[in-house]
Formats: structure tokens, sequence, C-alpha cells
């Protein structure tokens, strides 16, 4: 019990970063409303088939219902290589209640990282609160709850800069596996922009510590470490990375964005209000012509202040880098505003490769606490003399904040409150001006508490103060980017009115190519992801599609031809060109013209399903002599088909689909999904590299539990 007590006591910062955490974002921590937008449309329903298949006995190879097929260890976004979304899909299914939860730890881990962040730079435990706290709450975060690799990325990087600072200080091998780990997990469960981004700015600094050292003892070590960071990491991320590759070719994106593409939701320069403003920018104004995820780069009024503060001192030579990345991620979230954007996308590799360049910004949200912490803290301590700089600054902030409510208090209607209205219509009356003039009476009340805790002699009281701002204004932002009015309870039921496993008598009904699925795209959620029928689904959200699918869905002629046909069908015409098309009966495109004999042959039967799995589908055909059997599900060459046990070619066909070549009779037919036996390969080396480092770590702790007497 005792030690019970002391781990609880040795952690209670932890706990109370906890606590924060699950007030802050209340109505996900009581399930009162729920995510939106992408959050539902996209990784909900691709968690809730990754839990489906590991809850049945299935590694996610392969869904048959995504968009007619999908390899889902292929999409980067899915959550396959996510460890998080494996180890929750052991132990339960996905619904809406699980994914909340999940997206608490990540906002829990993001405050814890940033809180070990702050104090590695000899920062005080209140100021690391503080700082964990504005990360926790910033306008980064709450614009980012519908995109949940985003705020997964967030939670990672301060770990990653964290073991990072500490290699170049100190090379060590403990240190070294931990930045492998932090970066993998930034890799397999986030964003790749904050990857590709974060990686350049590792380099950078490598580069730059090493010029700078270059004749110390310790750069030997430094390379040394370094080098097996990389490894490790390679080796733990390796199946990932190998699955992506393997369907590259296939990769609608791959061969990277245009310049036009990849300027998509930059961070307008008015945006820069909401560092005093937080919400205000989630209305519509002329200067906001961007997402509402693009747009709210507040880090607390009070780590602004100090951040505004430190500019005035003179740093040492790692604020300077950080002061470095900040203008520069600002500059490149502004999108085309600045020729920065654009030099990366034509210079630099894999660049080219993202949009949302205002995603970048919470880099500059790390580096504005990073900079405003020892501010901070000697202010609090009362270690500097700041109390003259701090008048200035805070008097400024106070004119900006009264100049800005007055410009917009003449256009400013707000509504009354007292009426028994729904919130959400209330919501929806605000203007940009009315939420500028509510937050900046807010904001001056808060300024004005702090200047009297600092006349008054009542410091110890700002931290709290702080602490709260950061709260009420995310609490503010939380309805305009984050929860919808829908409560987490009605979508949860939603999910579970839907079929269960894989029920073989879908299968039978006819696929629907020619309707859109824009329409089935609900507060609930997209119908046809998960209603386990086999259909041609439109709504594209994920950038993980076949290319061929793709130019499917755009091919109006050969879409109304094949218009209800069923899951598994024979043809009875083969076309090579979609420019005449029968009249009547089933065809099947096929352009490897000439390659088989198979082609030409057609043939009439039965066909009925025995099995239906993720990576396996198993028929049973009576076919009255040789032809195709033709099959709904996008052709990957991951596909082997056999009859009766006799491994038979899978083709490409009506553009994006499969057909195999059968014989006359009754047969057993078997589709298999198999990957790649690189990528299995990857797989056990990862999990083998994972093992020995748990075993490293583990030993570690032993080893400071019960030390040997010397």
């Amino acid at each position: 019990m005792q030690k019970i007590s002391t781990f609880l006591l040795s952690r209670k910062h932890y706990l109370l970063l906890l606590l924060i955490t699950l007030v802050a974002y209340w109505p996900l921590t009581f399930h009162i409303f729920s995510l939106k937008n992408d959050a539902l449309v996209y990784f909900l329903p691709y968690r809730y088939h990754i839990s489906e298949a590991i809850q049945n006995g299935h590694f996610p190879w392969w869904n048959p219902y995504l968009y007619t097929g999908l390899p889902l260890h292929s999409d980067i976004q899915s959550g396959v290589w996510n460890p998080v979304v494996m180890f929750i899909s052991l132990f339960t299914g996905y619904n809406l209640t699980v994914l909340q939860w999940e997206l608490l730890f990540y906002l829990f881990i993001a405050a814890a990282g940033m809180f070990k962040l702050t104090k590695e730079f000899n920062n005080s435990v209140t100021t690391a609160l503080i700082a964990a706290t504005a990360y926790l709450c910033c306008g980064f975060m709450t614009d980012s709850g519908s995109i949940i690799p985003w705020i997964t990325s967030a939670a990672y990087l301060p770990f990653v800069f964290l073991y990072f600072y500490r290699l170049l200080n100190n090379p060590k091998l403990n240190t070294a596996l931990k930045l492998s780990l932090a970066l993998s997990l930034l890799l397999t469960a986030g964003y790749p922009s904050f990857f590709i981004f974060c990686l350049y700015i590792l380099l950078i600094g490598f580069i730059i510590w090493q010029v700078s050292h270059y004749k110390e003892r310790s750069v030997k070590s430094l390379f040394l470490f370094s080098g097996i960071t990389m490894l490790i990491f390679f080796l733990i991320v390796s199946p990932a990375v190998l699955s992506w590759w393997d369907f590259f070719d296939y990769y609608e994106r791959g061969s990277g964005a245009s310049l036009d593409r990849i300027q998509t939701n930059a961070f307008p320069p008015f945006s820069s209000l909401s560092y005093l403003f937080p919400s205000a920018v989630s209305k519509s104004h002329p200067l906001l012509q961007t997402d509402l995820t693009a747009r709210n780069a507040s880090t607390g009024i009070f780590i602004f202040l100090f951040f505004l503060l430190a500019l005035a001192g003179k740093p040492k030579p790692v604020y300077k880098f950080i002061s470095a990345l900040i203008l520069f991620s600002f500059l490149f979230s502004l999108g085309d505003a600045t020729p920065i954007r654009e030099w990366c996308h034509r210079f630099l590799p894999f660049m080219n490769t993202f949009r949302h360049p205002a995603s970048i910004r919470v880099f500059t949200s790390i580096g504005i606490i990073l900079i405003a912490a020892p501010t901070l803290n000697g202010f609090l301590s009362m270690k500097e003399p700041v109390t003259k700089n701090i008048n200035l600054i805070t008097a400024l902030i106070l004119i900006l904040l009264s100049g800005v409510l007055i410009f917009y208090l003449p256009q400013s209607n707000l509504p009354d409150f007292s009426e028994n209205e729904n919130p959400k219509a209330l919501l929806d009356k605000l203007s940009f001006a009315d939420i500028a003039v509510l937050q900046g009476i807010i904001q001056i009340l808060f300024i004005s508490l702090f200047l009297l805790a600092i006349w008054k002699g009542f410091k110890k009281y700002i931290p709290a103060l702080a602490i709260i701002n950061s709260i009420v204004f995310c609490w503010m932002a939380l309805p305009f980017t984050f929860i919808s009015q829908v409560k987490t309870s009605v979508i949860d039921q939603y999910i579970a009115s839907f079929p269960k496993n894989y029920p073989l008598n879908e299968i039978a009904k006819p696929v629907i190519t020619t309707s859109t699925d824009s329409s089935t795209v609900s507060p609930l959620g997209q119908k046809k992801l998960y209603d386990k029928t086999i259909s041609i689904q439109d709504h594209i959200i994920t950038p993980t599609i076949n290319s061929n699918y793709i130019n499917f869905l755009k091919n109006n002629p050969l879409r109304t031809a094949l218009n209800n046909y069923p899951f598994a069908y024979f043809s009875d015409t083969t076309v090579l060109s979609i420019v005449r098309l029968p009249d009547s009966g089933r065809i099947v495109l096929f352009e490897r013209i000439g390659r088989v004999r198979e082609i030409n042959d057609h043939t009439t039967g039965a066909v009925s399903v025995l099995k239906f799995e993720p990576n396996k589908i198993e028929l049973e055909i009576t076919a009255s002599n040789d032809g195709l059997l033709n099959l709904f599900q996008q052709y990957h060459h991951g596909w082997r088909a056999f009859e009766d046990n006799i491994e038979i070619p899978v083709y490409c066909t009506n553009q994006a689909f499969i057909s195999v070549p059968v014989s006359a009779g009754k047969h057993s037919i078997q589709f298999k999904f198999e990957p790649h036996n690189f990528i299995r390969v990857a797989v056990c080396t990862s999990l083998l590299t994972l093992l020995l480092i748990a075993i490293f770590f583990i030993l570690q702790f032993l080893k400071r539990e019960h030390p040997t007497d010397d």
C-alpha cells in the first residue's frame, strides 16, 4: 500500500494533468456530445472495421466493404499500424465512445509530453503545468478534433523533441531507444506532414549541433547513438512503410500533389488575431477564406504575453534555434501568402506530398510555449526583474484588445441568451464581431486580474489564472470545431444497428454503381461504410484509393452498364472498349487484348458464397463451360485465386476490379488476399525489436529498484 501511495505521489503532476484534460474536454469525458466531420465519416468507420477484423481473429490486411475493397494496411491514416488502435481492438470493438476515449488519451499524452519538455529546460513544475495546459488547450488542438492523426502527431511531437534534445546533450542507449519509439509513433499513428517537417527540424538541429561542438569528444558518441536511433526506428516502422510503399503504384496521389493543391487550407494572416481572440476566427469573415481546421493559433494569452516579453531578452543558442523555427513554421503555414511553402515544394524531398500548410502551425505553438516558459519561470520565481517590461507588454496587449473590441462593438448584435432557444441556434447566430466583443471582454477581465495579482502581491494565484484562461477558451472553441450537438449515445446506437461480423446473405445483393453516396453522409456517419453491403462508394474521403477506381467512378457509361450486377457474376460478352457497349447481357471490360485465350470464353451458371472473411472469399460455382468469373473487389496484386486448390491467374477487369478464368463444372473458387512476404517478415522483425526494447527497459527498471551492492 505504501508503494502504491509513493508511486501516485511521485506522479501527482501527471494525475493533475489528467484531471485538467478531462475537465478541459468535458463533452468527450462525459460523452455528452459527439465528434464530427472526418472523425465520423473516416476515422471511426475505419477503426470500426479494424477492430471487427481483430475481434474475429483476422489481421486487417483487406476490407471488402470500404470502397468495394480496400487494402486497409496500406492506408497511412487508417490506424492499422497505430499501436493504440491495435491494443484497443484486442479488447473491444470501436464505437464513438471508444474513439473519444482514445482521443482523450492523445490529449493527455500531449499535455504530459509538453510538461516533460518544458521541465527539460530547467523550468519549475508550476511553469511546466502552465505550458502543458496551454498546449493541451491551444488553438491547433481545438481546431483538429475531427482529424485524429493531427492530434496524435501533436501528442508525440514533444516527446520527439525531448529525447532528441537529451540525445544531443548526453548520448546514451536508453535515450536513443526512446527517441526511436517516439519517432515511430509519430510516423505510424500521426499525419505524414508532421513527421516530414519534424525530420527536417531534427536534421538541421543535428547539423548545427555538430558544427558548434565538433571539437568535443561526445561527437563520436552522438553519431553512434544517432545511428542506433535510425536503425531501431526503421526496424519498428518497416511493416507500415513497406505496406504504404506496396500500394504506391495504385496510389491516387502517388506522383505528388500540385503546387495549387498543396496550398489548400493555409493559415490566413488575419487569423493571427486568434492569439488574442481564439474563437472569433471560427466565424465567417472576408479575410478567412479557409477551412475551420486552419484558423486558430492561440496558445493562451498569458503564454503569448510572456513570449512577447521573452523577445526583449538575449536568448541562449537553443532559444535562437527555436525562434528561427517559430518564424519559419509560421511563414510556411501561411501558404501562398509567402514564397516559403512554394520553395519547400520545389526543392525539398517529400514536401510535395501533403496539403494543409496551416497544420504546421503546431510547430509555431510549441516554439512559442518553449520561448515563453523561461521568462514565465523567472517571473514566478522572482529570479529575474521583469516587472517593468511586464507592465509595458501588458499595457500593449490591453490596448490591442480594447482597440479590436471598440472597432467591432458597433458591428456586434449579441443575441438574447436568456431566451429558451436551442444552444446550437444561439451559436449559429453569433457573428465574428459578436465573438470578438465577447472574448475581448473576457480577456480584458483576465488581464485585469493578472495586473491586480501583481500589484497586490498575489502572484501565487497567477498560475491558476493562466490555467483557467486556457481551459475557458478551450470550452468556448469546442462547439465550433470539435463537437456536434448529437449525443455520443445516439452515434453508438446507430453503429450498433448494423450487421455484425461478415454475413453471407448480404453478398447476394446487387452492387449499385450509378447512385451517389453523398446523400448517405449524415451527422451520424456514412451508412454504406457500416451496412456490410458491397457497393460502389463515390463519396471518397481517404487518399489511399486505387487510381483505377477513381477512373472507374468517372466512367459513367461503364458504371451504367454494370449497374445492379451481383457481387460475383459470369460474363457473356467481352468488351475491349467502352465506345460501343451492348444493350443487354453481362459484360466484362478486359483491357489486356490478346494476352490469354480465356478472355474470349464465356459461360452461364450459378454462384454461391461458402465463406466470406476480410482476407478470404470462398465461392462455389457451377459453370456450363469455361469462362470468366468476375468479382466486385478492387484489383490488387495481393489477390491470389484458386480453383479446387489449384492457383489460377487474377486479371484486372472493368478498369478497377478482378476476374479469374474458371473451368466448366462444379468447383470451389477461393480468393485470398495475401500481403507480400517482405511485409510479413517486417512484422516479425518489428515485433522482435519491440520485445527486445521492452526487455531492456524492464531490466533497467529492475536494476533501479534493486541496485546491486558494491
